[in-house]
């Protein structure tokens, strides 16, 4: 209870202070004339603020307004193809008090029913007469409409289902030196819907995403690519997600033994060494896994070789190796008849 006493005497104190510094600075400032000058000054501009928006908005204005488009009530079984334009740019003349909740509050959109201008060709036609009939309602009857950014709306739409075709990448991505693509190339979406007329439909049977080019990347490439567009015909998605894993190349050291081919088979060849020490460049995932791999020679060469050497070589080795380099490139051998 004596903690609980000192804790409330502690906060009113800390109040306390707060209020004789809060009349402190209220009391400079009603002292001070350069403050008591600079309040009139900001009284004056606020006044004549008041008085210059009271006259504006009583005189005749014409300004530009953004207004929304919206397209209401199309049928689930309906796509429009054509790209819905998302503003209308409308030149209006009018009062500032009548045009007042356009320029400061939130601008009502263009409804346009979907039924209402739908036509049996498969086109959507909202004329200049019928945007300005449907814009009168959003504006007072004193606003005269000057000019349209448009002169009508005209869209393309399909009742066909879709069709589903693969997406080809265009690519031509490139590693740094020291670095290698490794592991396959990924995207989230593999195919794509296609809507359009029955003619255009039948004609497409793959779409391309646009050309992506990269140079001497280090990293793995994350990378949001479009696709193409197709004239006559919506795409969906419209873009997806690639992902390119690249890994640095790190250097490996590894013995492998020699093997001889087309040795008879009445002969045995021994090599001394029997395995030789080979050097490449390895994906850093891969460093710790090792493919098994061999030295190649061949018996036929022996005819052509001296001091009892015969060349080996790598003829096969796993395609994520890289700069391959044996310490040596040959090995003597013993011939023993079997």
């Amino acid at each position: 209870m004596l903690w609980a006493n000192g804790f409330i005497s502690y906060e009113t104190d800390i109040m306390g202070r707060i209020n004789d510094i809060r009349n402190a600075v209220w009391n400079w400032i009603v002292s001070s004339p350069a403050m008591r000058t600079a309040m009139q000054y900001m009284l004056f501009v606020f006044i004549s603020f008041v008085f210059w928006a009271f006259v504006s908005l009583n005189n005749n204005l014409q300004i530009e307004l953004e207004i929304p488009i919206e397209i209401s009530s199309v049928p689930d079984s309906t796509t429009i193809i054509s790209d819905v334009p998302k503003l209308l740019n409308v030149n209006v003349k009018d009062k500032g008090m009548a045009l007042l909740k356009f320029i400061v509050g939130e601008r009502p959109a263009l409804n346009l029913k979907f039924g209402d201008y739908a036509m049996d060709e498969g086109v959507f036609m909202v004329s200049n007469s019928d945007l300005r009939r449907k814009l009168r309602g959003l504006f007072e009857n004193s606003t005269t409409i000057q000019g349209l950014s448009m002169d009508a709306i005209k869209l393309r739409y399909t009742n066909l289902p879709a069709k589903k075709v693969p997406i080809r990448l265009d690519l031509d991505i490139r590693p740094n030196i020291q670095y290698i693509i490794y592991g396959s190339v990924k995207q989230n979406v593999d195919s794509a819907l296609i809507y359009s007329d029955r003619n255009t439909l039948a004609m497409i049977d793959e779409v391309y995403t646009y050309r992506v080019e990269e140079r001497e990347l280090k990293d793995t490439l994350l990378r949001t690519v479009s696709i193409s567009p197709v004239q006559g015909a919506k795409i969906v998605p419209e873009r997806l997600q690639l992902t390119i894993p690249v890994e640095p190349l790190i250097s490996k050291k590894i013995m492998i033994p020699v093997k001889v081919k087309n040795a008879p088979s009445d002969v045995n060849v021994m090599t001394f060494p029997s395995e030789v020490q080979v050097s490449f460049l390895v994906p850093f995932s891969m460093y710790r896994k090792t493919i098994p791999m061999y030295a190649v020679a061949d018996y036929r060469d022996i005819e052509f070789t001296k001091n009892n050497k015969i060349a080996v070589n790598i003829e096969e080795f796993p395609a994520l190796y890289n700069n391959m380099s044996l310490a040596q490139d040959s090995v003597e051998y013993i011939i023993e008849k079997q």
